[in-house]
């Protein structure tokens, strides 16, 4: 388990993911393929996967839609979501990537 990042490091990476996606998409995947990207993807997905109990009491959870989503495994979709966020590896030179 890594040791949570500092205030001051989190306002850093919010600052240089807001001029990455300032320049554009290609920026910002070229700076989500950084080490201190591939952190900050990492921590959003612990993120979304400990506020998963805390999002599906969401008002939304309680329209037709929502249970519908809840029904159909609402916690194991964020979960994945989250995985899916944590190993994505962006190729730094914009090339789609091959998925398996």
């Amino acid at each position: 388990m890594t040791a949570l990042p500092t205030v001051r490091q989190l306002r850093r990476w919010v600052g240089e993911l807001d001029t990455a996606l300032g320049r554009g998409a290609d920026e910002a995947r070229l700076w989500l393929a950084t080490p201190t990207g591939r952190r900050v993807r990492a921590l959003a997905a612990q993120l979304l996967i400990v506020s998963a109990p805390l999002v599906l009491r969401h008002p939304f959870f309680k329209t037709p839609v929502g249970r519908l989503v809840e029904l159909a495994g609402g916690a194991a979709l964020l979960i994945k979501a989250a995985e899916i966020v944590r190993d994505w590896e962006p190729d730094p030179l914009g090339r789609p990537s091959a998925t398996a």
